[in-house]
């Protein structure tokens, strides 16, 4: 399954890269992340929990952030196991500086397997839109409250 997509967050390059690749910011905005916890460079155990049909439940794995470089691009590898099958996704994912902030492009692929599958493309193809929706709005809350601080 395709992830693709942009989003412009009102703030510089370098303050999207950090919201965007720090673990308690991430846990604070990424709906069902519940824990990161750092076991390597750019590399985290992740806890998530998940209440979307028979996706329901507690998913164990790892995120990794490789290949940064900071404020311009680094790709996201994640992969977890839980009750309904596993998932991995690996996405690009690029900051372009804009006149109102920075255009936050990203573009991947997840495979599920398990149960998880069963579920069909369209509401996968759904449910990850609408996560990841939910994620930049959290992240545009953060990067205003930021801006409204300084």
């Amino acid at each position: 399954m395709k992830i693709e997509g942009h989003k412009l967050i009102e703030a510089r390059p370098e303050e999207a890269y950090r919201l965007l690749t720090d673990p308690s910011v991430l846990v604070r905005t990424m709906p069902g992340l519940k824990a990161l916890v750092p076991d390597g460079e750019g590399s985290y155990a992740a806890e998530m929990e998940m209440g979307v049909a028979s996706i329901k439940g507690k998913y164990q794995g790892r995120m990794e952030i490789v290949d940064q470089i900071v404020a311009q691009s680094y790709r996201l590898v994640m992969n977890g196991q839980g009750p309904g099958g596993f998932v991995t996704v690996s996405m690009q994912v690029a900051f372009d500086p804009q006149e109102q902030g920075t255009e936050v492009t990203y573009a991947g692929e997840a495979q599920v397997g398990g149960t998880v599958a069963g579920v069909g493309q369209r509401m996968l193809s759904g449910v990850a839109s609408y996560i990841v929706k939910q994620f930049f709005a959290a992240i545009a809350k953060e990067a205003a409250a930021e801006n409204k601080e300084a």
